[in-house]
């Protein structure tokens, strides 16, 4: 079976996220897409490295644009469900405010992944965590509501 032909940048991108210089990765992965917009995995590791450092969003809409192209892209579900956690933890963590529709938005990559993988467990884990998150917050809020009434 021949080797898959890579766009210039992506090797030397792999190459940097192993040695652990994720800057020098996400600069190789750009220089990859600029050769080949359409290279998927390119795109996927781009997200991966942006996420890894911190680039939430950025991350998540590098994740949309593969999701695009390749729906059933399982790794792409798993980290765009794990950075949507990490965004609503990190929204809590500022506002107190728990962030339900972003909660949900990861639920749902977590379930598009035992779609595709039932036998995931990390994915599994990740959607219990999810959905238990949300039926604790939205206790919590109809808790708050009913004291506010009284």
């Amino acid at each position: 079976m021949a080797e898959p032909i890579h766009p210039e940048g992506y090797q030397e991108g792999i190459q940097a996220v192993q040695a652990g210089d994720l800057e020098r990765a996400v600069q190789a992965f750009r220089q990859a897409l600029a050769s080949d917009p359409t290279h998927t995995e390119a795109r996927y590791k781009l997200a991966w490295v942006l996420g890894m450092s911190g680039y939430l969003d950025p991350a998540l809409a590098e994740l949309e644009q593969v999701l695009a192209v390749d729906p059933n892209h399982r790794e792409a579900h798993y980290n765009r469900g794990a950075l949507l956690l990490q965004k609503a933890q990190l929204e809590a963590d500022m506002d107190g405010q728990m962030d339900i529709p972003t909660l949900q938005q990861a639920e749902a990559a977590f379930q598009a992944v035992m779609r595709l993988d039932p036998s995931d467990q990390r994915a599994y884990a990740f959607l219990n965590l999810v959905k238990r998150a949300i039926r604790n917050y939205q206790k919590d809020s109809v808790a708050e509501s009913n004291r506010s009434v009284r």
